[in-house]
């Protein structure tokens, strides 16, 4: 079962080391939250010039995640594969999750966005541990989707129900800071290049959030805000 390929990948290597599992949760930390700062500059900023920038991004990014899912297959490494797969989901992920509900095709406070997503989650596991053969471009590029998309609909759930202020989006706060700093932690441990890579992709998502928490708040602007002057 490809599952158990990607289990080899995150614990086994040669010279397990932490400190090259933390230089690459670096690596993966920086480069995602990188991309969300400036990707929100730049959404906001062509949004307000032209009408149908959403729509063009939407496509766009939807092609390129079709394109990286495709190239994924003709790799011969399987840490390439289920990297590249990953990478397709990210895509797959900011065109179907971000753009679609700045499009307005769904709410994510919605009830039946709650099912879908429980759905999709119960799909996901009878493919990974029922149906022998999945290819594991394909569990990559699912399963970075149901991550982000887990994390963004109990965050938005959250707000919606309590506010931003509220004792239980405190709570929730918290939990997502424990959940940053034990996947970086479970990393290093493990101490390969791709669980460090995993980790930080984790804890990049988490962080992301702690961050969306603390501009629903008003503490300070999120990047898509124009600062007044």
């Amino acid at each position: 079962m490809e599952l158990f390929n990607i289990l080899t990948l995150t614990v086994n290597a040669s010279e397990p080391s932490p400190a090259s599992a933390l230089l690459f949760s670096f690596y993966a930390l920086a480069t995602f939250l990188l991309i969300q700062f400036l990707g929100a500059r730049f959404f906001t900023s062509c949004n307000e010039r032209f009408s149908n920038f959403s729509l063009v991004s939407f496509i766009v990014i939807a092609t390129l995640a079709t394109a990286s899912l495709t190239v994924a297959f003709f790799l011969k490494e399987t840490t390439h594969k289920l990297f590249l797969g990953v990478v397709g989901g990210v895509f797959i992920w900011t065109s179907l999750g971000e753009i679609a509900e700045q499009l307005g095709w769904y709410k994510a406070h919605a009830r039946n966005a709650v099912w879908i997503y429980l759905t999709t989650i119960a799909v996901w596991l009878v493919m990974v541990f029922f149906i022998p053969g999945i290819p594991v471009p394909i569990l990559g590029f699912i399963g970075y989707p149901l991550v982000a998309w887990g994390t963004h609909l109990t965050r938005v759930r959250f707000i919606h129900k309590w506010g931003a202020t509220s004792f239980a989006s405190t709570l929730l706060l918290l939990v997502m800071a424990a959940i940053s700093g034990g996947v970086i932690v479970a990393g290093a441990l493990i101490g390969t290049r791709f669980s460090g890579m995993m980790a930080g992709l984790v804890f990049a998502i988490s962080s992301w959030s702690i961050m969306e928490i603390i501009w629903e708040r008003g503490m300070t602007n999120g990047p898509w805000k124009r600062t007044e002057k």
